[in-house]
């Protein structure tokens, strides 16, 4: 089958059961996950067209039974996850959402790579080897990227006025 058979085949398949298929997942979860799931199924029809019986409907309705089972799973994962995360989390011990700290009003002032950076490796606690695969590029990369932010925000904290020193801006500077 060539790619522009395998095409119309997919939009014959989507236009005869795609209503069915909505309405099966519908009646099992909200409207948001319903239409994320119904994309994924025939994302999955699409890879695996060629294993289509003649009888679609009883296969993609099988995909969709699959696919929402692994989403409840996951979200059942995710919500134990943020449970846990929320009751062993350490305190904060500098809110920077507070908006009269020097260093939040220093923090603020730099740019949003800037602020990635630091907070991926002061605040999540990540090598720079993690948090350069988390932004997508080298470690070598994010090194000369962080250290500009320290700078950055060394120096807007220098033009805030004299204080006294910052645990957060020693752990910056490690």
């Amino acid at each position: 089958m060539n790619q522009d058979e395998q095409r119309a085949r997919l939009e014959d398949l989507y236009a005869a059961h795609a209503a069915s298929v909505r309405g099966y997942l519908r009646r099992r979860t909200d409207s948001a996950t319903t239409d994320d799931l119904l994309s994924d199924v025939f994302v999955v029809a699409w890879r695996r067209l060629e294993q289509i019986p003649p009888d679609a409907l009883p296969w993609l309705l099988a995909c969709a039974r699959n696919l929402l089972a692994n989403s409840v799973r996951s979200e059942r994962r995710r919500t134990a996850l943020i449970g846990l995360l929320r009751d062993n989390a350490p305190p904060a011990t500098l809110p920077i959402e507070e908006p009269k700290t020097r260093l939040a009003e220093a923090f603020a002032t730099l740019r949003s790579h800037d602020r990635e950076a630091l907070l991926l490796v002061a605040w999540e606690g990540l090598s720079s080897d993690e948090a350069a695969a988390v932004v997508g590029c080298s470690r070598r990369t994010f090194a000369r990227r962080l250290q500009r932010a320290r700078n950055r925000l060394a120096a807007a904290l220098r033009s805030a006025g004299p204080t006294n020193t910052n645990p957060l801006m020693e752990a910056c500077n490690d």
